[in-house]
């Protein structure tokens, strides 16, 4: 039986967000859709969900509908309706996957991490008290820059847009995600985190 692996895109629905930092997640799961031809979203109750074969493995792509705050509300109910999902003493054993927006790191950076606390991000803090568990693995995407200083708080920040320039990398750094994703496929998170977080750390 082929394996399942979960990999949601964290975001706000509805137009008005679709280039805000926050969407970062969101942004990031729809390239990796795009590349891999995956067929088209399916609209249940609070999530968008698509389906597709890749290496003998069935890869669950999902954005939830639900706002930022209440992602764990969604992330719950498509792994409770689709697959098997496992949440074990070891996050590395995980096979559910969360990509979101970070505001401790600079924009362009990125991070894969297994386990630990959502900080100040509601959205994954959300999917941790709803599943009760910190042991999933997280891509972290990096917004912070120096745009910040314009805002009155964090909360403005990631709810606006990207900047002219920003907009001009994203492509680049979405190939990269995309690679991860597909790292993480074939090859696990142990290689996966071995190449791509030491190739962050001496970029």
């Amino acid at each position: 039986m082929p394996e399942d692996i979960f990999i949601f895109g964290l975001g706000n629905p509805g137009l008005g967000y679709r280039f805000s930092r926050h969407n970062f997640g969101f942004t990031a799961l729809d390239y990796f859709f795009a590349e891999n031809n995956f067929p088209q979203f399916i609209s249940k109750k609070n999530y968008l969900i698509s389906c597709k074969i890749i290496s003998d493995k069935n890869i669950f792509l999902i954005k939830p509908l639900t706002f930022m705050n209440l992602s764990g509300k969604a992330v719950k109910d498509a792994l409770n309706k689709n697959g098997v999902f496992k949440i074990g003493e070891n996050e590395a054993d995980s096979n559910i996957v969360l990509i979101h927006d970070d505001l401790d790191l600079a924009f362009g950076d990125y991070k894969i991490k297994s386990g630990g606390s959502g900080g100040s991000h509601n959205g994954v803090n959300s999917v941790i008290n709803s599943l009760q568990s910190k042991n999933f693995i997280r891509i972290k995407l990096g917004i912070n820059s120096p745009e910040r200083v314009k805002f009155n708080t964090g909360a403005d920040f990631v709810l606006s847009n990207f900047s002219k320039y920003e907009i001009k990398k994203l492509p680049g750094i979405l190939k990269i995600i995309n690679e991860i994703l597909f790292s993480f496929i074939s090859d696990g998170l142990a290689k996966t985190m071995n190449n791509y977080n030491r190739k962050q750390a001496t970029k």
